[in-house]
């Protein structure tokens, strides 16, 4: 396995890690590492990332970005029917919420239209 894929993984836990925290803030986890703490790994596991690719620019893939949309809105979901309480304000029942959800999706209509002009111009040349 590359070390790219492998490191994504670990910022993705790291990422997770640090939604937990914030919805479940009395858990043994949340006393263990800290929001601070969580945010200093993940700025690092960042720069380490960053300086793996050497400054090269990597679209991230339509089924990825779909993925990792999908993924962060359904983990905001779930850690809200499980009864945490987000201690910067996000919840399920937020406008701030509803405002996110459409601008992902109008975000996404961008990338699809984006995506088919980008093959049509391929079978065009």
């Amino acid at each position: 396995m590359k070390l790219s894929t492998i490191l994504n993984f670990v910022i993705l836990i790291f990422f997770t890690l640090l939604f937990v925290n914030d919805f479940f803030p009395d858990t043994a986890i949340a006393a263990m590492l800290t929001k601070k703490i969580i945010l200093l790994i993940l700025v690092g596991l960042v720069i380490i990332q960053l300086a793996f690719d050497k400054g090269r620019y990597k679209r991230l893939s339509k089924k990825a970005y779909i993925g990792l949309t999908l993924y962060t809105v359904g983990l905001w979901i779930v850690l809200t029917l499980l009864g945490g309480q987000s201690q910067i304000g996000l919840s399920f029942t937020s406008p701030l919420f509803y405002i996110i959800v459409v601008l992902l999706g109008l975000d996404l209509i961008r990338l699809s239209r984006q995506t088919k002009r980008d093959q049509t111009e391929e079978k065009a040349k």
